[in-house]
């Protein structure tokens, strides 16, 4: 009998140190977090060199206000988080985007209009080269792809940099313009055209730079380099010079420009890989993790939801891709079919906008 009560009084204990374990130590059930559809609208057809009609009419300066980028097939312009279209075009080449302006240009660019999203335009440039614009700063290429020049606010050349190699991937954030180079070096400049990084990372048979990142801070920038082996290399600033702070080899092999973008948080690096997309946290600038995202041939890297909770990508080939929202630990909360043979993805706070062929649509994430 009194071996009995010992045991009834132990597992009284047990019982009551469980609960107040839940107490104490309570760990919050993850929130079921459903798409709801908020509106839908189609896209006009491709037609060559033509600025088409939104579906509302003409643009309005007011209209323009807040509009979002996009660009899906051939087609660009810009659409209101209210669904409004505020102009589409199809280029006859090629346009550099950003949401705070736009240049067409032609195969063999000797000049470009650089124009709001509204259709004004803001600044003519009659530089040699091809426009790209990235942080709301905007870069002409020249022709050899060896010379870069930044343009200031009114199109005048702010300054100009000749690279010893071919320009093969690049980034920016407000403070630093990130380029890497075909001889495998990266070099980096600050607005004011002072040359801030230049490291070669090495250690490959091949040279070779096919991507680069750069945080918005302007304080870590990553690259995934060379062939046979191809390598991710992540450099911090430290005082005034950057030191890498993590590398590893990677199992892919691209003989291509590689997708990679911080996210606007600047808490992660989001890569392409074989595997799909990666995620690689700095985990205070002093060493980080990778996380993988279960998805092949991601698109839309860096866009994120809820203040940096999730990650949102668009992943698939050909006319079976999935729209996918993960969160910081690489637990798929949203993998929702979407067929389509192109499609773009653009995030912001609790909303996702998705373009898929010739439609675009908002989603917004709610939780049950």
């Amino acid at each position: 009998m009194e071996e009995t009560g010992k045991k009834r009084l132990v597992a009284i204990l047990a019982i009551l140190a469980g609960i107040a374990y839940f107490l104490v130590c309570a760990v919050p059930l993850p929130k079921e977090l459903v798409l709801s559809p908020v509106w839908s609208t189609p896209l006009p057809p491709e037609q060559d060199g033509k600025a088409l009609a939104a579906s509302s009419g003409a643009a309005t300066p007011r209209s323009a206000v807040g509009a979002i980028p996009f660009r899906i097939g051939r087609r660009f312009g810009y659409f209101t988080p209210d669904g409004e279209l505020v102009f589409v075009a199809t280029p006859a080449y090629g346009v550099a985007l950003s949401p705070e302006a736009y240049a067409v240009y032609d195969r063999l660019s000797a000049g470009f209009t650089v124009a709001s999203p509204s259709g004004a335009a803001i600044a003519k440039v009659d530089a040699l080269g091809y426009p790209f614009f990235s942080a709301s700063r905007r870069f002409v290429i020249g022709p050899d792809q060896a010379e870069v020049s930044e343009l200031a606010a009114d199109g005048r050349i702010a300054w100009t940099r000749r690279f010893g190699s071919i320009a093969t991937a690049f980034s920016a954030s407000p403070s630093l313009a990130v380029f890497g180079l075909l001889d495998g070096s990266i070099v980096g400049i600050d607005p004011a055209g002072k040359e801030v990084l230049s490291f070669a990372p090495g250690g490959s048979r091949i040279p070779g730079i096919y991507g680069v990142a750069v945080s918005p801070d302007g304080g870590i920038v990553a690259a995934i380099s060379g062939l046979d082996r191809q390598r991710l290399v992540v450099m911090e600033k430290r005082v005034s010079a950057y030191r890498v702070a993590y590398h590893r080899w990677l199992d892919s092999d691209y003989r291509r420009p590689v997708d990679m973008a911080f996210t606007e948080e600047g808490d992660r690096l989001v890569f392409e890989s074989p595997e799909g997309a990666r995620a690689y946290e700095p985990s205070g600038r002093s060493g980080g993790r990778e996380i993988v995202l279960a998805s092949a041939s991601p698109i839309g890297l860096g866009q994120t939801l809820r203040g940096g909770e999730l990650l949102a990508l668009v992943s698939g080939l050909s006319g079976e891709k999935r729209l996918v929202c993960a969160s910081a630990s690489g637990r798929i909360v949203v993998d929702a079919p979407l067929s389509a043979t192109d499609a773009f993805v653009r995030a912001s706070g609790d909303s996702i906008y998705i373009g898929a062929d010739d439609r675009i649509a908002r989603l917004d994430l709610r939780e049950l």
